[in-house]
């Protein structure tokens, strides 16, 4: 996502990520790896559960698809940062100005996420 941030920009988007890492442990994190937008902590949980995002089975969330995409990952050069509950399933969401649920997508897994091109053009749809 931050390689195409230019073009989130231009579509007028509010990005905002939710951890339920603590907020101390979220600032670090934010200031190492110079994420470009807003990260709001929710260490409770609240919005993971009103989305529907429980935690994973360790079958599919530790899957040999996972673990392969991880090693491809850390072949490539790229830094894998596993830590906290690598059993919490993630999401993606589009909300529109009037605070409408647009589109949502719970991750089966850390590695399944929509592509950002069809983000993207959902928030164009939204417009």
């Amino acid at each position: 996502m931050r390689q195409r941030q230019a073009e989130l920009d231009a579509t007028g988007v509010r990005v905002y990520a939710v951890s339920f890492e603590t907020p101390a442990r979220l600032r670090a994190y934010v200031r190492r790896h110079h994420v470009p937008f807003p990260v709001l902590a929710d260490p409770r949980r609240v919005a993971y559960s009103r989305y529907g995002m429980l935690r994973g089975p360790w079958w599919r969330i530790y899957s040999p698809r996972v673990l392969w995409r991880y090693a491809q990952a850390y072949a490539r050069g790229e830094r894998v940062h596993i830590q906290g509950d690598t059993l919490q399933r993630g999401g993606d969401f589009l909300i529109d100005g009037a605070g409408r649920l647009r589109f949502a997508h719970v991750g089966a897994d850390s590695f399944d996420r929509p592509p950002l091109d069809d983000l993207i053009a959902g928030v164009q749809a939204l417009r």
